[in-house]
């Protein structure tokens, strides 16, 4: 059995920005005294850096695990998407270079939502083993002959080199 995991080192970032915001925002409402207005933006400020915190350690706590009938996500959320419930896959690429063609994951991250019967899952291309993950959910969708966008399609042939033919759907995504 092989768990894919969120990898600290793609993490301990999140958890720096995490901790600087919540000091940022905590350390004037401790020290000083500021006004009813200045208080509540910083409490607001204080609870999105929090649940960005959470978020993060849902990640660092998830794995998730390719099976013969579906994909488990173990973690503080658990979800099972069965292979025959899959009703549609997104695969996004997200740049960060200046040059937007350049197709990459040094320059960039795939995010997969996978949406089913029972739920979605959003994986992205920081989770150990990816690649696994990204060729079971696109074999699964190719023997189903789930409708992908273009869009996805484009990036399963460049992220997965010759993908098997998924069909395409018309332009509403």
């Amino acid at each position: 059995m092989m768990y894919h995991r969120y990898p600290l080192r793609s993490l301990i970032w999140d958890y720096c920005r995490t901790g600087a915001g919540l000091a940022i925002a905590l350390v004037p409402l401790v020290l000083g005294r500021p006004g009813s207005v200045f208080s509540t933006i910083l409490v607001i400020l204080a609870l999105l850096f929090l649940g960005y915190g959470l978020r993060t350690v849902r990640q660092h706590m998830t794995a998730y695990e390719i099976r013969p009938d579906g994909i488990f996500s173990h973690g503080p959320i658990k979800r099972f998407v069965a292979w025959d419930a899959i009703k549609r896959i997104h695969l996004r690429y997200y740049s960060t270079a200046r040059d937007k063609n350049r197709r990459d994951l040094k320059h960039g991250w795939l995010e997969l939502k996978i949406t089913a019967r029972t739920g979605k899952l959003r994986i992205d291309s920081e989770v150990n083993g990816f690649p696994v993950i990204l060729d079971a959910v696109a074999n699964a969708a190719a023997e189903r002959q789930i409708d992908v966008d273009e869009t996805t399609q484009e990036n399963l042939n460049a992220f997965r080199g010759v993908a098997p033919a998924v069909p395409i759907q018309g332009g509403d995504d």
